[in-house]
């Protein structure tokens, strides 16, 4: 007898399985918010509306999160740390994420990100590079610090310290590092931007801190100093000897500037000689509002014409 063709029916406990019509209407029938059904975009599509992990709002909190960790080591805030640490696969909302952040540092905390200026030019081969490039536009640092944005009436040591107070056996190391940078900063503002080496370590001195200040060994505070950018120390050997000169550095423009300067002078003199003002608006070129217009002016003006004396008389006029 020829064995039977007749396919085993499927018990009653097993479902057959759908077909591709069923299929595509069971997924109709799903509700929205099934876990299962979630689309794979919805971050980005949360991030346009300002509510996902990837919004510009969440971006920019931790934006502002990442300001304060480098302030509160003295590292500037660079566009590629920007773009790793903080914008991932958004670096495209860097604008964006740039000013909103900026906003709620402002309106929360009373600071804003400045960009830090580009280093001078000192060497022969950065002065020759730079001519060569004259024509291009300036090149932007991608750095940037925060600056207070208090008002001056708020700038106070009771309102605004150097940082927590340190117990009562240990000296302010804070607050004594804030002091000698910006002593030293004024130092060169007020040598015409350049000093030398024997030249500080005279001024350092009178201080009392050619050696050994409360921060540190003088030789490690002044290499502090130029890590975080607050003055630029100049090596030329071209001469046989070693020349040092200290220049400052672009956090020391941005952090104390002229202005800063001209501020601890006052504060050392007091009501002191009548013409300190003009004098420091001679040193700092301090005579306009912007406080440093006097000094671009006077840098990037053309040179003065040549003088044109009294004609030297001729033999012939003599002879006459």
């Amino acid at each position: 007898m020829p064995p039977s063709t007749r396919k085993r029916r499927a018990p009653a406990d097993e479902d057959p399985a759908p077909t591709p019509v069923q299929r595509s209407r069971r997924q109709e029938e799903l509700p929205d918010d099934d876990p299962d059904e979630i689309d794979e975009n919805e971050e980005e599509t949360q991030g346009e509306s300002g509510s996902g992990s990837g919004s510009i709002e969440q971006l920019a909190k931790g934006l502002v999160r990442y300001a304060l960790a480098c302030e509160y080591s003295r590292v500037p805030i660079k566009r590629q740390d920007i773009g790793q640490k903080v914008l991932g696969s958004h670096t495209r909302a860097f604008r964006q994420v740039f000013d909103a952040a900026n906003g709620k540092l402002m309106d929360i905390f009373g600071m804003r990100m400045v960009e830090l200026p580009n280093r001078d030019k000192v060497t022969v081969r950065q002065r020759r590079a730079a001519a060569a490039a004259s024509d291009a536009p300036p090149k932007s640092s991608n750095m940037w610090v925060l600056q207070s944005m208090l008002p001056d009436a708020y700038r106070t040591p009771n309102i605004v310290g150097p940082g927590r107070e340190p117990p009562e056996d240990e000296p302010d190391t804070e607050a004594a590092y804030i002091g000698l940078y910006t002593a030293v900063i004024a130092f060169i503002f007020l040598s015409g931007g350049t000093l030398s080496e024997g030249k500080l370590d005279r001024q350092l001195r009178r201080m009392n801190a050619d050696r050994i200040t409360p921060v540190d060994s003088t030789e490690k505070v002044l290499a502090r100093m130029a890590r975080e950018g607050y003055i630029v120390k100049i090596k030329d050997s071209g001469s046989g000897d070693d020349v040092i000169d200290y220049m400052v550095g672009p956090r020391g423009k941005v952090e104390v500037g002229k202005e800063g300067a001209a501020n601890l002078v006052r504060a050392v003199y007091g009501d002191g000689p009548e013409d300190l003002e003009q004098r420091l608006n001679r040193s700092l070129g301090l005579g306009s509002e912007d406080g440093e217009a006097v000094h671009d002016e006077v840098s990037n003006a053309q040179p003065a014409p040549r003088r044109v004396g009294r004609p030297r008389r001729r033999d012939s006029d003599d002879d006459g």
